[in-house]
Parts: structure tokens; C-alpha cells; sequence
């Protein structure tokens, strides 16, 4: 299936969008394509995009005074991404954004995304909901990260996301639980 494809098939989930408003909204989006690795968003830079993940996965993160990398989150497919700072307000990126996998993407410029506005009103409305329903999947990712030892959180993780526990390298999965990767080996080899 393609990139269009898969996100028509995202959208027509909203049963407000007509046929005729889904193709206008895949119209605007572009397809790109990140190698593993590659960044995304890089922390200083303006990044004037809005982005659904059709295909790979993404990680969020910072870098701490040391220089250690801190994941702050994954991005699944079927799911959006805009750092809304540099998208909305022309700030510099606090976060980077870099590919796990290989990815593959539909973007939305700014420009493009304000005429589609003009065109689609409701546009805006759905974004905003798109955008608070990713926050509340973040929070609730979160969540476990206060809960129990550091065994019962990599369970937790594989239990809820076996896409990245499957994809992911360890050492960004052990970042996101903020244990060290040694530690997670370890856990890793205890039996169940």
C-alpha cells in the first residue's frame, strides 16, 4: 500500500472527513524518505513541518550537559509529529528528532499547511485534537516509567509495545527507562 494510501486509510478514521476533503488534505502532503540514523529535527535549528510517520519508527531526545543522548520518546506509525514551538511561534527546536528505522514520511509545510486551512477549516480543528491526543499517548507511555523497578518498567515496555521492543536498539530502549544498557542486559537475561 502506499504512502497516500495508508494515510487515507489514517484519516477516513475521522468519520467528519468526506472523500473529497481526504484527497485535499493528502494533496498537500509530500513523501519523504530517512535512512536510519538520519536526523529529523535537530535542537537549535527551526524545523517548519508537520509530519505523519507512515512507515519506521522515530525517537525523540535531548542531550544532557555531558553530552549523554536522553530519550524522551518513540514515534510510532499512523502518528504525527510537529515540534508546535517552531512550527507555530518560528522558535528554535529544543529536541532532535532522528530515524531508529528506516523511515517513511508525508510532510506538511507550514505555508502549505496554512492554505490548507484556508481551504479546510476544520483542518486546524482536527490538528488540534490530533495534537492532544499524541500528548495524552506520551503521558500515558510515561506513566509506567514511575512505576515499580526498572524489571517490571522493560516489561511493561514489551508487553505494550512490542514494535519497539522488536525494532528499537537496546541502547536507546534503556535510555527511555533511564537505565544503563548493562543494566538492561541483565534484566533481559532473567527469566519471566
Amino acid at each position: 500500500m502506499d504512502s497516500r494510501n495508508v494515510f487515507a486509510t489514517y484519516l477516513k478514521k475521522d468519520s467528519s472527513l468526506k472523500q473529497e476533503e481526504i484527497e485535499l488534505i493528502c494533496s498537500y502532503f509530500q513523501q519523504e524518505f530517512l535512512k536510519a540514523e538520519s536526523p529529523l529535527v535537530v535542537a537549535g535549528d527551526k524545523y517548519k513541518k508537520i509530519v505523519f510517520l507512515v512507515q519506521g519508527i522515530l525517537r525523540v531526545f535531548i542531550v544532557d550537559k555531558d553530552g549523554e543522548e536522553i530519550v524522551k520518546n518513540f514515534i510510532e506509525p499512523n502518528s504525527f509529529f510537529a515540534d508546535i514551538e517552531s512550527l507555530e511561534k518560528n522558535k528554535n527546536a529544543l529536541i532532535y528528532v532522528s530515524a531508529v528505522t528506516d523511515c517513511t514520511l508525508l510532510t506538511l509545510a507550514k505555508k502549505d499547511a496554512d492554505k490548507l486551512v484556508q481551504q479546510l477549516p476544520k483542518w486546524e480543528y482536527l490538528m488540534k485534537v490530533g495534537a492532544m491526543q499524541t500528548m495524552n499517548d506520551m503521558i500515558r507511555k510515561q506513566e509506567y516509567l514511575r512505576v515499580g523497578d526498572s524489571s517490571d518498567q522493560y516489561r511493561h515496555f514489551v508487553k505494550h509495545f512490542p514494535l519497539l521492543a522488536r525494532q528499537v536498539p537496546l541502547k536507546y530502549i534503556a535510555s527511555y527507562l533511564r537505565i544503563t544498557q548493562s543494566s538492561l542486559s541483565r534484566i533481559r537475561r532473567q527469566p519471566d
